[in-house]
């Protein structure tokens, strides 16, 4: 019964540890020229920010998603992301977030 807990709390951490981006075992992917990035290297991909490890290479997501108020509109960056919410009628008053999450790609 011990190691069947210790099973299930492993994966659970795993999945929590996971929820905000993913994480690939093997060579880092190349950039736009056809370089592969090295360990350490750091780039942007979409609405995810991205880190070349030594045999393995992860993204997290940049900008959560969120749920405002009524009235409010949301304003997305030139990649599509998510990045605040503005009032309708008055595109200067930005809104206070109900509650924010991270989607996982």
């Amino acid at each position: 019964m011990a190691n069947l807990i210790c099973v299930a709390l492993l994966v659970v951490s795993t999945l929590l540890i996971n929820v905000n981006g993913y994480v690939v075992q093997g060579p880092c992917p190349a950039d736009e020229t056809g370089k592969p990035y090295q360990p350490g290297d750091v780039w942007n991909q979409g609405c995810y920010t991205c880190q070349c490890w030594a045999g393995a290479h992860g993204c997290n997501q940049a900008f959560p998603t969120c749920s405002y108020p009524a009235g409010c509109v949301k304003v997305y960056n030139d990649d599509g992301c998510e990045i605040m919410a503005v009032m309708e009628n008055q595109a200067d008053q930005v809104c206070d977030p109900i509650g924010c999450w991270a989607v996982g790609k």
